[in-house]
């Protein structure tokens, strides 16, 4: 059996990533040590678990590489916020063999892929954002559902998000919170001019076409992104594949809400 450490590079984490490493290599299971780095993936292997060490933003990367090779993953929270890693250090060595032996059952959460003018881009568990290049000027994106126009938003962009991603930044641009475990896409628009252009929620089926008449940016994950020229086609589908993970035993996403987002105070 082995295990991917997926680690944020900071003190804090590597810390608590070595006291795992130590602590799996005593049960006799493989470790691969990862510190993750801008342009820099693990190396390939049969992992049985990826248990990420940082925080939502080192767990989004440890995901996209994690879900398109069928490994589940788990998050160990060493950062800010810990919205997606749950399990605390303290409890991460009990949570990680209960996972390792069967005797915990993960959740599958869906994840959207992007297309650029029929080129796939990749697999994301959050979102996919398209918004303006440089100039603070208002910009203009026509929105299809399976080919049918569906909206022209005026504003400073688009976000497609995924139930997951409901609660970073389409949140954040008035979208509804959807329970993560649930499938659909989420269309919320970036501080439209009107007083008429909600967010929607769009069945998992349906495939989003996104068209603009200016360059503008294609933000993945909050951690990529790639340059869009004005008339090139942004496609953004349900994925094949889903991120299989491990969350808190005893904290349900409820609960999360109200501690993390301080939900109803």
């Amino acid at each position: 059996m082995k295990v991917l450490l997926f680690v944020k590079n900071s003190p804090n984490a590597i810390n608590t990533a070595e006291a795992l490493e130590k602590f799996l290599e005593n049960k006799k299971i493989q470790v691969e040590f990862f510190v993750n780095e801008p342009g820099k993936k693990p190396r390939e292997g049969d992992y049985a678990l990826t248990l990420v060490v940082g925080g939502d933003g080192t767990f989004l990367a440890g995901a996209r590489f994690s879900a398109v090779r069928n490994i589940p993953i788990m998050g160990v929270n060493e950062g800010k916020f810990g919205f997606l890693t749950e399990i605390d250090r303290d409890e991460a060595f009990e949570y990680v063999e209960k996972a390792l032996d069967g005797k915990l059952k993960p959740q599958k959460r869906m994840l959207i892929c992007a297309f650029v003018d029929g080129k796939l881009v990749g697999h994301y568990l959050n979102d996919v954002v398209l918004s303006k290049l440089n100039l603070a000027r208002m910009m203009e994106v026509e929105v299809f559902a399976q080919d049918e126009f569906m909206v022209r938003v005026y504003g400073d962009g688009v976000i497609i998000s995924t139930p997951t991603g409901s609660t970073a930044y389409a949140l954040s641009a008035g979208g509804p919170i959807i329970h993560p475990t649930m499938e659909a896409l989420l269309f919320v628009p970036i501080c439209p001019h009107t007083l008429s252009n909600r967010p929607m929620l769009i069945p998992p089926d349906f495939r989003i076409k996104l068209i603009s008449n200016m360059p503008t940016f294609l933000t993945l994950d909050g951690q990529e992104g790639i340059e869009v020229s004005p008339r090139q086609e942004v496609w953004v589908e349900k994925s094949p594949f889903y991120c299989t993970l491990y969350t808190h035993p005893h904290r349900s996403f409820f609960y999360i809400l109200r501690e993390k987002l301080k939900w109803g105070r």
